[in-house]
């Protein structure tokens, strides 16, 4: 077995390599003088070897901490990417035990609008304050916006032998006092929903619990379909499953468009899925109170909605809604007043709604969508009060390619009072948007 040469056997070698001339030429003199010599210089040489040694196992402990350093360094980032940050099947990202996903979309838009409408800063909002803005006489507006584009985050982490879910989305809807459309149309975030939940409960800001999602539609007008219910606020929400669908309850908070109340809004929702369609009924119960009166005069309104969503044939399905009641800013972006007062009593006020939305798939990719919507005051009103109020649209959405919809819509809105006023608006709008 051969030996492992060493730095050290390797200096020694060629140190006396180096003198091996010099011992033939002191043993062919036979002088003992240079004989010493010889030896001061091995010695010195020995000692020179060895402070060379030094030097170099310092170095190779040196290098040997760097390797290890180094080698740790790796196996922790390698830990890292592989247990704390994972990207999921569904694109999302795992962090630790936490699956976050982000998502949201781009939306751009334009509208021919008649009548002078333009609502302010390219506002497409449409309501039964922004129609009585219209003016007959004057002209056509065109409006651009990408205010609607949003951004959202949600989490998913195991808890309590359950999962907590939270989410988070904000869109530009906000403030206009900066939205100077002169230089920079700069508009404010605005939040739409904040909340968590865990198990059967939820707390947060989110859609009411009175709302039900199936009854808007693929419609591009933004909220205005004239009698949906379309309300976000927060709440405390319990769902309870069953076989065929679900029972909801939850306090909400209370507004009648003066003082807040001293009784939150109650909601009740039972929810029916199943293979032949969904099907919705959900009823919120509210106390108003008139202060400053000699009795403080109190009273209870409720407000009920039954929602609908059928297949019908290939991809096409068919949504219908009917709502009654107390239901003052829950249907039509506060169309009609929750109460009102007459001879210091409160008297609250009454309407019903109505709407019918076919959705038609030309192709996979092309489809249409057709809807009308009526609403009504029940009761005897008076002056400018919104006696009622109406809206139609048709639309062509066209996906080309994945998360991507062009559309092209055409709405029509038609507002009367109860003394005889009454306004309307024809609008073309077009978008672009794309889902991520």
């Amino acid at each position: 077995m051969s030996k492992i040469t060493t730095p050290k056997t390797l200096l020694l070698g060629a140190g006396l390599c180096a003198m091996l001339p010099m011992v033939a030429q002191a043993q062919a003199n036979g002088s003992l003088a240079e004989l010493n010599a010889l030896k001061a210089q091995i010695e010195l040489l020995k000692q020179q070897q060895q402070a060379a040694m030094a030097v170099v196992e310092r170095q190779q402990a040196q290098i040997d901490t760097l390797i290890s350093q180094q080698t740790t360094i790796q196996e922790d980032v390698a830990e890292v990417n592989d247990s704390v940050v994972k990207r999921t099947d569904d694109g999302d990202f795992l962090v630790g035990e936490t699956t976050v996903s982000i998502g949201g979309y781009i939306k751009a838009q334009a509208a021919l609008s008649d009548n002078g409408f333009s609502d302010g800063k390219a506002n497409e909002i449409v309501s039964a304050g922004s129609l009585r803005r219209t003016d007959d006489d004057a002209d056509n507006r065109v409006s651009l916006s990408a205010r609607e584009s949003r951004f959202n985050i949600g989490t998913s982490t195991p808890l309590g032998g359950d999962t907590m879910k939270t989410f988070i989305e904000a869109d530009f809807y906000g403030a206009d006092d900066e939205a100077n459309e002169f230089v920079s149309n700069s508009y404010s975030p605005r939040l739409r929903h904040a909340y968590m939940s865990w198990g059967n409960w939820l707390a947060g800001q989110t859609w009411s619990t009175f709302m039900d999602l199936n009854g808007l539609g693929e419609i591009d007008a933004f909220s205005t379909q004239s009698s949906s219910i379309f309300v976000r606020q927060t709440q405390l929400r319990y769902t309870y499953p069953l076989d065929w669908g679900n029972l909801q309850f939850a306090v909400e908070n209370p507004e009648d468009g003066d003082d807040d109340q001293d009784t939150p809004d109650m909601v009740a929702r039972v929810n029916v899925d199943q293979d032949w369609g969904h099907v919705s009924a959900s009823t919120v119960v509210r106390r108003f109170s008139l202060d400053n009166t000699e009795d403080d005069d109190s009273r209870w309104g409720a407000g009920y909605s039954l929602t609908g969503r059928f297949p019908t044939f290939g991809r096409d399905d068919i949504r219908l809604q009917a709502n009654y009641g107390n239901l003052g800013r829950y249907m039509a972006l506060g169309a009609y007043p929750n109460a009102k007062v007459d001879d210091g009593q409160l008297d609250l006020v009454e309407a019903w709604g109505a709407s019918a939305i076919y959705r038609h798939f030309w192709t996979d990719n092309l489809r249409s969508s057709v809807a009308y919507a009526v609403t009504e005051l029940d009761g005897d009103g008076e002056g400018n009060e919104t006696d009622s109020y109406d809206s139609a649209f048709i639309n062509l959405m066209w996906s080309p390619f994945a998360n991507t919809t062009l559309s092209a819509e055409y709405q029509r809105f038609d507002l009367d009072e109860v003394d005889g006023d009454n306004f309307d608006l024809d609008r073309l709008q077009f978008a672009a948007k794309y889902d991520f």
